[in-house]
């Protein structure tokens, strides 16, 4: 290593990043008084002033910045293109060779020259024999040569000196001319030429050179995911899916051509929806002081609202309004104002890439995406798209932040589109360029064009570069804000839907829809009630609040519909609110309120008649409770609120300790909310939910799914056996294409895209949904491989009781293998809960999907006619209808089913809009009838808990049966006392069971039968346990058990046999509840699987004969029943009693008749052919299943 004594020329030391030498000089005190001053602080100068500072800014201060952003942006435009320099170079090239031509002309000359002398004065410069002349020669010929020297190098030295100096004032003119003419061209167009040049970057070029081929290309697989969701939304008919296989950022990196610091202009104020800056006065609260805690700025009330005239109609016919309002909501999560301090920066990039060859490889060196198009038939066309340019200009808005990484939020807009040339070819070597054939070529050019138009000026994206660079990839906080209540009572002097003809009177079959004004998609619906001008509903709904919500300023609507058969369903009016009227009113906040409106048509000025009666009221997220504090794990010293606020006041005042170039008071303030907020994450996600707070907000994410692959049905050959491959799965020819489904208390409510052909399938799709009990819910996951010609098979499925999942916490990131298909892997799955501050009754926490236990005897509580007491009874739901028959004791007053059974179960639908009806029939000649009739609305009973209600028992007829059963609260015809009471025993049980097997099976509940199959397959692999079901129960379930329940030895009392056997009685029930597809026997304990409204098919009728001759063929081969499980033996009867007994299970993982494919397309086939005729039946009834738009889906 060298290393010499100082001196003041430097001295030359051993570099240790190179490890080269190099000379340095040490700085003195003369080079720091020579040094210029530091740039004034930032908030000194108007250009850099932010918070309260930049907020009030005077209109010359913002004309002044506007003027020199234009100016820059100008100056940013001259780097497209670089300059031309022929002339310039052709100019310089002919100054030197004029330079050259003299220099050496002027040496010929003075060689010359002396040549010439030498000749005419006969100069000899050799020595002389006489030596005594040889000292007068050498002096007589020195001053000659002499004479003849200096004359050339004084001729020499002025030739060049004058070439020296013409030739630098020749390329200095010719140079400054060159630059005037450019200058002079450009600002033609861009009519200024004091536009300011960005500075250079080459520094930044070498450096992002260096590092791009480092790069690791997962970092863009969410980029690949959002590109594959706006082909997947634009593919043409003949393409079924479009996968995104692969995409690289390849070995050459994007330049950046230029950066400038622009001054912080208005960004300190919020742009209103006129486009003007709006005072800060006038600002309310916004999300970027702290995101995720605060409201977003509110909008202006002169919004105007678009709606649907009818139902299917309106929704074509606005659609165009809908997308205008999406970009509206795309555009002003940039326009609010920034808080705290900020930077801004505008850049230019470039790409261009070299030509590269044939080969795959040289292809890969640019960035380049891996395309697959699947046409029918299981075709996939693999296509290489290689980008070669793409140019553009960006701005960028940084937040600032104390911390690492220093930068906070990020809001990005591209000021113009960006140009990109793209070139498909598919995977050949001799194939054409697929950009010249006019399909591919406008489907990928307009897929990139249309992901790049997302963030084009106006419209932006905020990034939380926070979370991005040093958080992690799965959410600590719901993006929903809170949960809108709406409770819908009643409507009257509302038009008729179908007007009166003649003597027939005008009627309607009224339903209201819950849903966002502006975005217009129903998210929740009441039941029809048919035939009726005052429906009572009494039904509770529910919407979430987001984000997107809030920048939309949007409206609560409730819109009253008239339901149509045949026709599209036609708008009776309208009542909306404003959300954010809501969210900030204080009587709205955690608390509902009584509101009476008057319907109003689309446009808001319109009258309409009638008004609804209705409640609603704005429940929020609750803060972090001492009970919260007092169990997490994040930070166990911190044990009150109080202290957790002293923490982080002390904690954001340490931080910006040295920030006194100004007042820092506003920016402390900012930062003490933003550290509350992250602190109180981390508190709350490492504690379990409050106890107190059992309703909120559940998140649910899916990430990704590793090692996803199909099982091998049949047996390979051994002679072509190669072996087993590490990475088999991800190179076979035969690898799913994987969707996922979330069900959530066994209903399904979101469904991914489809990935195709993919073993590692990125997904990070997922959904907020409002729970009303985190205790007792339950998620199912299901992952299904998208086939054609076939039911889409179940590669597994992970089951998530919410119990068990925010047992210790209330944030989950865990890998969960997938079971029960015919496939295996491991999802990356994340949750989050977040309580909203609002106490549900217990009535009101149950599921939609249950079966309700009608518990043996039904008694009489007598009244003032008891003749009821000798009718048979009919109870049922929408689903289902069973019997009791009066007993035949001494008791009068009491109904028992058939069969001394002990309960009877009856499957229940929409259980909070529907009602258990208590027929009492006599038998007449001719129809029977119903003489009286009681009813119970089953959202008026708990779930899991056994109860005893009364029931008021009312004279029948045509018109009391349809009111009764319709409107909620009926008492009666008009001054009508009720007859007498009866007392049922029942309890609800949660969600499916084997009594929805018929409703399953028809033609338009495919999504009830794939969940039913979900459900079949936690029973069969032991996900579900009878410990499950123990922590499940209610309250008021004390004497459930469970199969871990031990009985003392010895011999058993009279009272120990009975609870034993009650024990047995309550196993088998929780056995036949949790038995779905498998259970044939579940219809048994009732007289009919169908309701009494339920059509006959006439396909039925044709079948009959082929049921009786396998009824036959099962007595002759006897296969009823079961094998003994004690005895190994197999006969043919016993193999078939085999399959019998497991031949669900045995199909749904393709064994048995099912691992052939033909059998699995005749099985499609046939399923194909039932939901059409089921479809055909289904024409004459009202559609109340589909009024919310079913499944949320991510494309």
């Amino acid at each position: 290593m060298k290393h010499q004594k100082r001196n003041d020329g430097g001295r030359e030391v051993t570099d240790p990043v190179t490890h080269l030498p190099i000379v340095i000089r040490d700085s003195t005190r003369k080079d720091l008084k020579r040094a210029d001053e530091n740039l004034p602080a930032v908030g000194e100068d108007p250009e850099t002033k932010t918070g309260p500072a930049g907020a009030s800014k005077s209109s010359e201060s913002l004309d002044r910045e506007k003027d020199e952003l234009q100016k820059k942006h100008n100056g940013m435009q001259k780097l497209f293109p670089p300059p031309s320099f022929d002339d310039l170079k052709s100019e310089l090239a002919k100054t030197y060779q004029i330079a050259l031509a003299a220099g050496l002309g002027s040496i010929v000359l003075l060689v010359s020259l002396s040549m010439v002398a030498v000749q005419v004065f006969d100069l000899d410069f050799s020595s002389r024999r006489d030596g005594r002349r040889r000292s007068s020669a050498v002096f007589t010929t020195f001053i000659p040569a002499a004479a003849i020297f200096l004359t050339s190098v004084g001729i020499g030295g002025v030739v060049v000196w004058i070439v020296q100096g013409w030739l630098g004032k020749k390329v200095e003119e010719v140079w400054k001319d060159e630059v005037w003419d450019a200058a002079r061209s450009e600002e033609v167009e861009a009519n200024d030429s004091t536009d300011i040049v960005p500075e250079s970057v080459s520094w930044l070029n070498n450096l992002l050179a260096s590092v791009w081929p480092l790069i690791n290309p997962d970092l863009f697989t969410s980029i690949s995911d959002m590109l594959e969701d706006v082909m997947q939304a634009s593919l043409p008919k003949v393409v079924r899916m479009v996968s995104v296989d692969d995409l690289g950022q390849g070995s050459e990196a994007f330049r950046i051509l230029g950066v400038n610091w622009l001054p912080t202009g208005a960004a300190s104020q919020s742009v209103g929806s006129d486009g003007k800056l709006e005072s800060p006065k006038d600002q309310g609260n916004s999300d970027r002081s702290a995101p995720g805690q605060g409201e977003i700025q509110d909008g202006d009330d002169g919004e105007g609202e678009d709606g649907n005239d009818d139902k299917d109609g309106g929704e074509k016919n606005n659609q165009g309004k809908k997308q205008d309002e999406l970009e509206q909501q795309a555009i002003r999560e940039g326009m609010e104002a920034e808080q705290g301090d900020f930077v801004n920066m505008e850049l230019a990039f470039a790409y261009r890439a070299r030509s590269s060859g044939k080969s795959l490889q040289a292809k890969a060196k640019n960035a380049h995406l891996y395309l697959k198009f699947y046409l029918p038939g299981g075709i996939a066309v693999p296509v290489w798209v290689e980008l070669r340019g793409i140019i553009g200009t960006m701005r960028l808005r940084l937040q600032l932040t104390p911390d690492p990484p220093f930068f906070s939020l990020c809001t990005l807009s591209f000021m113009g589109q960006p140009q990109a040339d793209l070139s498909c070819v598919p995977l050949s070597r001799h194939a054409l360029n697929l950009m010249d054939v006019p399909l591919i070529s406008s489907f990928v050019q307009s897929s990139i064009d249309a992901a790049l138009a997302e963030y084009v000026a106006p419209k932006s994206l905020t990034l939380d570069l926070k979370d991005m660079l040093v958080g992690d990839d799965f959410k600590k906080d719901t993006i929903t804000r809170g949960v809108v209540m709406i409770f819908i009572k009643s409507a009257k002097g509302f038009k008729e839907g179908d007007g009166g003809i003649g003597p027939f009177e005008g009627s309607s079959d009224s339903y209201v829809t819950v849903s966002w004004g502006k975005f217009g998609k129903p998210v929740a619906s009441t039941r029809i009630i048919v035939d009726d001008q005052e429906p009572v509903w009494n039904e509770w709904s529910n919407i979430l609040v987001t984000p997107e919500e809030v920048n939309a300023d949007e409206k609560l609507r409730l819109q009253l519909w008239d339901s149509d058969k045949y026709t599209a369903d036609d708008d009776l009016g309208r009542v909306e609110v404003d959300l954010k009227e809501l969210m900030h009113g204080t009587k709205f906040k955690n608390k509902m309120v009584d509101r009476e409106d008057r319907f109003v048509g689309e446009d808001p000025d319109e009258k309409m008649p009638g008004t609804l009666q209705w409640r609603v009221g704005y429940f929020t997220k609750i803060k972090i409770t001492e009970e919260q504090l007092a169990r997490q794990t994040a930070e166990p010293d911190i044990k009150s609120q109080a202290e957790l606020r002293d923490r982080v006041n002390e904690t954001a005042q340490r931080k910006l300790r040295e920030a006194t170039a100004k007042d820092e008071s506003k920016e402390i303030k900012q930062q003490t909310q933003e550290d509350y907020k992250d602190r109180e994450d981390q508190l709350m996600i490492s504690s379990p939910p409050p106890d107190d707070y059992l309703s909120g907000i559940f998140s649910i994410q899916i990430h990704n799914i590793t090692g996803l692959e199909v099982q091998k049905l049949q047996k390979q050959d051994k002679k072509n056996n190669q072996g087993d491959r590490e990475d088999e799965a991800e190179h076979s020819d035969d690898m799913p294409s994987s969707y996922a489904t979330i069900i959530l208390n066994h209903q399904k409510i979101y469904r991914t895209r489809t990935k195709p052909k993919n073993a590692k399938p990125f997904f990070n799709a997922g959904t907020e949904r409002f729970v009303p009990n985190w205790k007792t819910a339950e998620v199912m996951i299901s992952v299904r491989d998208d086939r054609e010609r076939e039911d889409d098979a179940l590669l597994g499925m992970i089951y998530l009781p919410l119990r068990r999942v925010f047992e210790k916490r209330s944030q989950i990131m865990q890998t969960y293998p997938l079971v029960g298909g015919i496939g295996y892997g491991r999802a990356r799955i994340s949750m989050v809960w977040r309580s909203v501050d609002l106490q549900l009754p217990k009535e009101l926490m149950g599921w939609n999907y249950g079966t309700l236990e009608v518990k043996s005897p039904v008694r009489s509580k007598g009244g003032r006619d008891d003749s009821f007491t000798q009718n048979r009874i009919k109870l049922r739901t929408n689903l289902m209808r069973a019997k009791m028959l009066p007993s035949d004791d001494e008791d009068k007053g009491v109904w028992k089913p058939k069969h001394e059974k002990q309960s009877l179960f009856l499957a229940v639908r929409k259980r909070y809009s529907s009602a258990l009806v208590v027929e009492f029939r006599k038998s007449v000649l001719g129809p029977d009838k119903t003489s009286q009739l009681a009813v119970l609305w089953l959202k008026d009973i708990p779930d899991e808990e056994e109860v005893t209600v009364p029931l008021k028992v009312w004279k029948g007829g045509k018109d009391a049966m349809h009111r009764a059963t319709t409107s909620y609260g009926y008492d009666g015809q008009e001054n009508e006392e009720p007859m007498g009471e009866i007392e049922l025993t029942l309890k609800m049980w949660r969600g499916l069971s084997g009594y929805h097997k018929n409703y399953a099976n028809r033609a338009s509940n495919t999504d009830i039968k794939d969940v039913m199959e979900v459900l079949d397959t936690a029973n069969d692999e032991g996900q579900v346990s009878d410990d499950d079901e123990d922590d499940g129960a209610g309250e008021g379930d004390s004497g459930y058990s469970s199969d871990s329940d031990s009985t003392e030895s010895g011999g058993d009392t009279e009272s120990d046999a009975k609870q034993k056997q009650e024990k047995q009685s309550r196993r088998r029930n929780n056995k036949k509840l949790r038995t779905h597809a498998n259970d044939d026997s579940s219809d048994e304990d009732s007289d009919a699987g169908k309701t009494s409204n339920s059509k006959l098919d006439p396909t039925q009728l044709a079948s009959k004969p082929l049921v009786k001759v396998k009824d036959v063929a099962e007595k002759v081969l006897n296969v009823d029943g079961h094998n003994d499980q004690d005895d190994g033996s197999r006969g043919a009867r016993a193999q078939i009693r085999d399959y019998k007994d497991h031949h669900k299970q045995m199909h749904r993982k393709h064994k048995g008749v099912m691992q052939w494919r033909g059998a699995r397309t005749l099985d499609w086939m046939a399923g194909k052919v039932k939901r059409g005729k089921g479809k055909i039946g289904e024409v004459f009834e009202h559609d109340d299943d589909n009024k919310t738009g079913g499944v949320e889906t991510e494309v």
